[in-house]
């Protein structure tokens, strides 16, 4: 459960469309990129943080977004941010591993697992990275089935492939520039 007592919070453009991000003096809290059906951020802060106080800023929402989407050419990443991510040790652990994944590249669940000292738990890491509240930040979108098939992605599998290769864009953009 968090413990915060404010969540500013805002929407602001994002190369998958629009995107709803929270944050604290803690760090950011969450990051869900909007799909046509999805609700409004204030109705999913109050749902995700229902003891905060919610104030909007849109305006620094869209510095946030633009930070977490600017890509470091030399570096082929996206900038490390302070998150403050809330969930249990197995989850953290999970998460921090996704954030170990290189970008532009994937990873198996069962791969994943394994990483992690638990082989044969790909089940778990797929249900801790359902639980993701960080969208691309903590990119689950970088973890596809063994068979490589992208299966499926909490903000839809068509977005899932359509990050995998901006990315893939990214680094080849990165490249040629070389």
């Amino acid at each position: 459960m968090h413990t915060l007592t404010t969540v500013r919070y805002g929407q602001g453009p994002t190369p998958f469309g629009f995107g709803i991000i929270g944050w604290t003096k803690q760090g950011i809290v969450m990051l869900h990129l909007q799909q046509t059906a999805n609700p409004q951020p204030q109705d999913v802060l109050a749902t995700d943080f229902p003891d905060c106080t919610l104030a909007r800023d849109d305006k620094e929402a869209k510095a946030y977004l633009g930070q977490v989407f600017q890509i470091s050419k030399s570096e082929h990443s996206q900038p490390r941010l302070t998150l403050a991510m809330s969930g249990s040790p197995f989850q953290l652990k999970v998460w921090q591993a996704l954030r170990d994944i290189p970008f532009g590249q994937v990873r198996s669940y069962g791969a994943l697992a394994e990483s992690l000292g638990h082989p044969g738990a790909a089940r778990a890491v797929g249900t801790a990275i359902a639980a993701n509240q960080l969208a691309y930040l903590v990119p689950c979108h970088r973890v596809v089935r063994a068979t490589g098939e992208t299966g499926q992605f909490r903000w839809g599998a068509a977005l899932k492939v359509q990050m995998l290769a901006w990315e893939a864009h990214q680094l080849a953009v990165s490249n040629a520039d070389r």
